[in-house]
């Protein structure tokens, strides 16, 4: 079960509201299993119906993670006016190549992370995404 505050939680809504009309994107970074960041990260389809993170932000990202020895947590990402449910393209751009699902995704045991601004409340919600494009929720226990 992921445990994130609930000051991280805010940063995601915010970042949804922020970024709209278009999807917003980001990673969150942990150590010792406790959520210690979200990074914005931008998305270079801006679009408001699928995001694609700015490689270049996303590599200088993972790279300082490695040094600091934190861990992905999660990828977090907004619907703007759907539910807080991986899409199919959300599940296909889960690996590499796109769309190969009969392997590990890109970021094994990552949660995926909705954001979802349908209701005027946003809604949160955690998806572990895995081998054939399974999709199976975790309840988020925010600390």
């Amino acid at each position: 079960m992921p445990r994130i505050s609930q000051a991280i939680v805010d940063e995601m809504v915010a970042h949804a509201r922020e970024d709209l009309p278009d999807e917003a994107c980001g990673m969150l970074h942990a150590r010792g299993g406790e959520v210690t960041a979200a990074h914005r990260i931008r998305n270079v389809a801006a679009s408001p119906y699928r995001y694609e993170m700015d490689p270049l932000q996303m590599l200088k990202l993972e790279r300082g993670r490695e040094e600091s020895g934190e861990t992905l947590f999660a990828i977090y990402h907004s619907h703007v006016a759907s539910k807080a449910y991986p899409s199919p393209t959300d599940v296909r751009m889960a690996f590499f190549p796109p769309g190969e699902l009969d392997q590990e995704p890109m970021f094994p045991g990552t949660y995926y992370i909705l954001v979802s601004l349908e209701h005027e409340e946003a809604d949160v919600r955690a998806y572990l995404i895995t081998r054939g494009g399974e999709i199976t929720e975790e309840p988020i226990e925010v600390v």
